[in-house]
């Protein structure tokens, strides 16, 4: 609005500038020209009625003649420039202190409209910027210059209008800012209603109760699917003191300012609390947020699963033992059957059960039998020979019995030297030779 207004009142002023000129052109043509007597106003008169009035206008006005020299500086443009110079060439407007529109870069004094107004050009609403001793902190202008023509087009000068556009300025850049405020304040109500609805969102779908208390501890914001859990209705703690219902004092050190994290059961139900407390610019607390978790299920599947791998160790306890099974079968006699896939962890594990039953027992063989091992690789062969040198270094004699057809071939073609060791086709085989081995008694 203030703006339209500033537009409608330069053009009503140029319009009056162009009848002042008309005017003026036509004051001088009656001082040179012939009048009847009674019939022609007073030039001297009407020239100063002109002066007068450009005098008065509210945007500053400047005309001067084809040399240059002033023949107009009213008291706007006084305002905004300056003292007018009585130099006798000032229309270039060089000794003003004019800037472009940042008010830092000088404006060329050649590309002043009043410049460009004595070489015959049109210029309309050039922004410019002035600094004097009456406005030391500048006038924002938009200048249109004109030349001014005889009836014959010769040029006889130039006039310039400067209209004050800082309070539209300062107008459009208030509305800038109202604008970004607004932009700022629309945006972050957008951003508190997304938030508000993903909260929301939370709250109806997920098995939680958000709550909030005051200093004192009184309960402020209680919402929550998980109210349900409780036996309570959403909201229905809000008013009520959680310092007095809740005995525990998770509430209160949570106002003391310290973070809780805490797991309890209440009427068969397990939550997990997190309190947060907030701070105040004074590092006081002014309020304790809480989000509180129904884990039952979660509690209860948690304990079946611990309850199953504890049986499933139980369970591969027993296997490692009915593995590895070091069997006394005669006196100082030992025998390991070997079933399914020696790998280095069970090659350990039956390295020392046996080289213990062998230094209990004191041992004179021990038969390590691989009649369940179908299949035998690098690793496997020597996990077999690492576990027959440590039994020879205890002193008693290790036997190697039921190898098959292609656990045989594998050895053979692995390369392995089992000229130390000693083997026979089965187990019986090796009972045998073993007792056959010990000393009468």
């Amino acid at each position: 609005m203030v703006h339209a207004g500033l537009e409608e009142e330069c053009a009503a002023l140029r319009a009056r500038v162009v009848e002042l000129e008309a005017r003026l052109a036509a004051s001088e043509s009656a001082g040179k020209g012939q009048h009847r007597a009674g019939s022609a106003p007073d030039p001297e008169s009407e020239l100063s009625l002109l002066r007068a009035a450009l005098h008065t206008l509210a945007d500053g006005v400047i005309l001067c003649d084809q040399e240059g020299r002033l023949v107009h500086f009213n008291a706007a443009a006084e305002a905004m420039l300056g003292q007018a110079t009585t130099d006798a060439n000032p229309s270039d407007l060089s000794r003003y202190r004019l800037y472009l529109p940042d008010g830092v870069t000088p404006f060329p004094p050649s590309e002043s409209p009043l410049a460009r107004a004595r070489r015959g050009e049109v210029t309309d609403s050039v922004e410019m910027f002035a600094r004097s001793e009456q406005q030391p902190q500048g006038v924002s202008m938009a200048v249109s210059g004109r030349p001014i023509r005889d009836k014959d087009g010769e040029l006889l000068g130039a006039v310039v209008v400067l209209c004050d556009i800082g309070e539209r300025k300062r107008f459009a850049a208030e509305r800038e800012r109202r604008q970004r405020a607004d932009a700022q304040r629309i945006a972050a109500e957008k951003e508190r209603l997304r938030m508000a609805r993903l909260l929301q969102g939370l709250l109806d779908n997920l098995d939680v109760v958000v709550w909030a208390v005051d200093p004192k501890g009184v309960c402020t914001f209680h919402d929550g699917r998980g109210s349900e859990s409780a036996s309570l209705t959403r909201g229905q703690l809000i008013g009520q003191n959680f310092l007095e219902i809740y005995p525990t004092d998770h509430v209160g050190r949570a106002l003391a300012g310290n973070h809780i994290h805490v797991i309890d059961e209440g009427e068969g139900v397990i939550w997990e609390h997190w309190m947060v407390p907030v701070l105040e610019d004074d590092k006081r607390v002014s309020e304790v947020i809480g989000l509180s978790l129904n884990i039952t299920e979660a509690h209860h599947a948690k304990k079946e699963i611990e309850a199953k791998l504890a049986l499933i160790e139980r369970q591969q306890e027993v296997i490692f033992n009915l593995e590895t099974p070091v069997i006394q079968v005669w006196d100082h006699v030992l025998t390991l059957p070997m079933v399914g896939v020696v790998d280095s962890r069970r090659a350990a594990r039956v390295t020392d059960d046996l080289l213990a039953a062998v230094s209990r027992t004191q041992a004179r063989f021990a038969i390590l039998d691989l009649t369940g091992v179908e299949v035998v690789d690098t690793a496997t062969a020597g996990h077999m020979l690492n576990i027959l040198s440590a039994v020879r270094l205890l002193g008693a004699e290790g036997i190697i019995t039921g190898i098959r057809p292609t656990v045989a071939q594998t050895m053979v073609s692995l390369g392995l030297d089992l000229s130390r060791v000693r083997t026979l086709a089965t187990l019986r085989d090796g009972l045998s030779f073993a007792i056959r081995r010990l000393p009468s008694r």
